[in-house]
C-alpha cells in the first residue's frame, strides 16, 4: 500500500505533463467582450452561459444545498445527470490594479435515482470558470474563460476549487498573469496525499488550471514515535522575474520513503518548475 501512495505521490508531482483543461480553439478577446450581463447572479449567469440546458432537478447532499444550483441536460446511459452549482464570487485584481470578477460553475455528477452525489476517491468532475470586469453602466463583460470542453479533474466527486483558497493565494504567477497556488488533499487508506494545482487567469487566453506536484504526505495509519510512521511537508515560492510566467521554487522537507520503498529517509531540497507554454504544463 505505501509503495502504491507512493507512487501517486509521484504521479501528482509530475502532473503537470498534462494540463487538467484540455486544449481549446483560439482565444479571441473581441468575441469575449461582446459577452455583457446585467449583473452576476446565479440566474444571470445560467441564463446566459447555459441557456438551453437546464432541467429541474433536486440533489440530497448538504453542501450542494447549501449553494444555488440546478440540473443540466438530460440522464446518461448510467443513470447520472450533471448538477450544475455556483459558488461564491471571488472578487480579485489583476496585474494592472483593476477590478475583476471570477465566477466558478462546478458541474458534479448526481445519481438520478437516489439523487446523491457520486463520490469516490477516483470520481471527478469538471468547471467552467468565467473572469469579468464591471462597466461604468453596472453591467459585467466577459474577460476571459475556460476552453468550453474541460477535463474532468478533483477527487471525490468535486472540483476541489475552494474560493477561499483561490482568493488566499491570488498573486502574480507572470509579467501580465495572475493567478493562484492552491495546496489540495485527500485521504486514502489512512494516508493523507496534497498536490499543488495552479489556476491561471490571462486577460489574452484561455483561463486554466494545471497541476504543479507534490505538496506532501502523511501516514496516519501510525502514531508520530512509529518507526512507520512518515510525513512530509511541501511549501512553494513564486520567483518574480521579468517574464511572461514566472518559475515557481518546490521545497520538501520531511521524513518520506525511498521509490524503491526500502526505507524511509529525512529530506531536505528544493527544486524549480518553470511553465511551458508550448507544451501548457510545469515541467
Amino acid at each position: 500500500m505505501k509503495k502504491i501512495l507512493l507512487g501517486l505521490a509521484i504521479s501528482l508531482g509530475v502532473l503537470s505533463a498534462t494540463p487538467a483543461i484540455a486544449a481549446a480553439p483560439a482565444f479571441s478577446a473581441s468575441q469575449m467582450a461582446q459577452i455583457k450581463i446585467r449583473d452576476l447572479s446565479f440566474k444571470e449567469v445560467m441564463r446566459q452561459f447555459y441557456n438551453d440546458q437546464m432541467v429541474s432537478f433536486s440533489i440530497d447532499d448538504e453542501d450542494i444545498e447549501s449553494m444555488p444550483n440546478v440540473g443540466l441536460g438530460k440522464v446518461d446511459s448510467d443513470g447520472e445527470r450533471t448538477v450544475a452549482v455556483m459558488h461564491p464570487v471571488i472578487d480579485y485584481k489583476n496585474t494592472t490594479g483593476e477590478p475583476r470578477y471570477l465566477v466558478i460553475i462546478e458541474k458534479v455528477q448526481v445519481d438520478s435515482n437516489t439523487a446523491s452525489l457520486v463520490s469516490c476517491h477516483a470520481c471527478t468532475a469538471t468547471a467552467d470558470i468565467y473572469s469579468f470586469q464591471k462597466l461604468n453602466n453596472g453591467q459585467f463583460q466577459l474577460v476571459s474563460r475556460t476552453p468550453k470542453n474541460v477535463k474532468p479533474l478533483g477527487v471525490n466527486g468535486r472540483v476541489m476549487l475552494d474560493e477561499k483558497k483561490v482568493k488566499d493565494n491570488m498573486q502574480p504567477l507572470g509579467k501580465n498573469l495572475m493567478g493562484a497556488v492552491i495546496k489540495n488533499g485527500s485521504f486514502y487508506h489512512g494516508i493523507f496525499v496534497q498536490w499543488w494545482d495552479v489556476l491561471h487567469l490571462p486577460e489574452n487566453d484561455f483561463i486554466n488550471l494545471y497541476g504543479l506536484g507534490d505538496a506532501g504526505m502523511e501516514n496516519g495509519v501510525h502514531d508520530e514515535d512509529s518507526p512507520l510512521y512518515y510525513g512530509y511537508e511541501g511549501t512553494f515560492k513564486v520567483m518574480s522575474e521579468n517574464s511572461p510566467y514566472y518559475s515557481i521554487m518546490l521545497s520538501y522537507k520531511g521524513e518520506k520513503p525511498t521509490d524503491d520503498n526500502e526505507r524511509i529517509e529525512h529530506i531536505n531540497y528544493s527544486k524549480i518548475v518553470k511553465f511551458n507554454p508550448i507544451k501548457k504544463a510545469y515541467e
